[in-house]
């Protein structure tokens, strides 16, 4: 039994490191050779687990075979465009200037129904405002509504606010974070005054996050009882 827990956790650690190599796009919309290798590695893991006789090693060896050729195919679908299209095809647009492509929808086999459904996901729900909807490679579809159906911006109101960046936590749980200090443009003495300027310390913060103009949210730790 512990024989079995021990392996577990190392194929448990050896995954995630190598999903970690493989990168951030594992993590989220896959494409179709993505999707192959991480169902693969997901099977292979499972045989050393439930082996106890089986080496360790040889059911990490397919593993790492997997993720060199994951490697590999990333470099060249990066380095030659026609390997890319290859392997992961093209987008294609299923409604083109607010015309439904129904060829395109039967070549990709896709129902109307499941464009419905997909198109409601992004709180659309009239097929008649949009003007261009591609299928991209990942399977999720892009859409560019109407101009009269479009939410108007700050810069079609002549209101552009000051660009403040993106609110950071700058501490977590009384941990100061000194790559969100460096994005924000802030340093640890602006920190210090600010820690004074509330009577607290970093190690009585539990979230503090701020901006590139300074600006700032503090919320103390409950106290102890």
């Amino acid at each position: 039994m512990a024989i079995t827990a021990i392996r577990t956790v190392i194929i448990y650690i050896f995954i995630i490191t190598a999903m970690r190599v493989m990168g951030k796009r594992q993590l989220g919309e896959l494409q179709p050779a993505e999707l192959v290798v991480t169902l693969m590695i997901s099977d292979l893991a499972a045989v050393p687990m439930q082996e106890s006789g089986m080496p360790l090693l040889n059911g990490l060896i397919p593993i790492m075979v997997l993720v060199s050729m994951e490697l590999l195919l990333s470099g060249l679908m990066l380095k030659i465009p026609f390997f890319y299209r290859l392997i992961s095809g093209r987008p294609m647009v299923i409604i083109n200037n607010g015309q439904l492509d129904q060829q395109a929808l039967r070549r990709m086999r896709l129902t109307i129904s499941d464009l419905m459904e997909n198109l409601r996901g992004q709180n659309i729900f009239d097929v008649d405002q949009i003007q261009y909807a591609i299928a991209e490679t990942n399977g999720k579809i892009s859409v560019q509504l109407k101009p009269e159906y479009r939410q108007p911006s700050c810069g079609d109101l002549n209101a552009v606010p000051p660009d403040a960046g993106v609110a950071m936590i700058i501490i977590d749980d009384g941990q100061v974070c000194e790559w969100a200090m460096g994005l924000c443009g802030v340093d640890n003495r602006w920190l210090d005054k600010t820690l004074k300027g509330h009577h607290t310390r970093s190690e009585d913060v539990f979230l503090m996050t701020a901006d590139r103009a300074k600006k700032y949210v503090i919320i103390k730790k409950d106290a102890k009882k």
